[in-house]
């Protein structure tokens, strides 16, 4: 049985996951057949945890135990003007951590961002083991281009969390240029342009 490596597009607002099948790349799909699933965690009244679809319809009816766009706070300390301006922009509660570390508040749960993101690679893990039939292991995750080492290095720590080798990241650009290459034998040059979702 063939090893996989995910490649993972860990996103703001969503996040998908791809494998190389039959020497093609190919985007993995949840049980409903969405290829794109919202990077988006909500801790639900019960003590379970949602991720996703269901996570996002939940925004509306629970917005202070939604958790999204924390990908905008991954590795900034929380002085930092971004997370400052984040923090009136959403309805869950961001404090100041040990540290200067950017604890996120749920159900009188203390996360850190890394933690938030990790239950979206878990979720992307899950996806492709339904999909693959075989347990998966390896990632590579791609990354805006303008992350510095510490946004790496949590994006990295959220792979892991999520039980996840993660073999190497990749800047979104590249990660296009690449997947653009592979698919077709072109002599000639291409321009890839990331607009950004944020």
């Amino acid at each position: 049985m063939a090893e996989y490596v995910l490649g993972i597009d860990l996103g703001t607002s969503n996040s998908v996951v791809a494998a190389v099948r039959e020497g093609r790349p190919e985007v993995l799909r949840d049980s409903e057949g969405r290829a794109i699933q919202p990077s988006v965690v909500s801790f639900h009244p019960t003590g379970s945890m949602l991720v996703g679809h269901e996570a996002k319809r939940r925004r509306l009816v629970d917005p202070d135990n939604t958790i999204f766009s924390a990908k905008r706070l991954i590795g900034r300390p929380f002085p930092d003007s971004e997370v400052q301006d984040f923090i009136g922009r959403v309805p869950y509660k961001v404090r100041e951590g040990d540290n200067q570390r950017v604890i996120i508040e749920a159900r009188e749960q203390e996360l850190t961002v890394p933690e938030i993101s990790a239950f979206v690679l878990h979720h992307m893990k899950i996806i492709s083991e339904r999909t693959l039939r075989q347990s998966v292991s390896k990632a590579v995750i791609t990354v805006p281009a303008n992350f510095n080492d510490a946004q790496r290095s949590a994006t990295m720590t959220a792979g892991e969390n999520a039980g996840l080798d993660v073999l190497r990241m990749i800047n979104e650009p590249t990660a296009a240029a690449l997947t653009n290459g592979f698919c077709q034998a072109m002599n000639k040059r291409g321009l890839v342009f990331d607009y950004g979702g944020g």
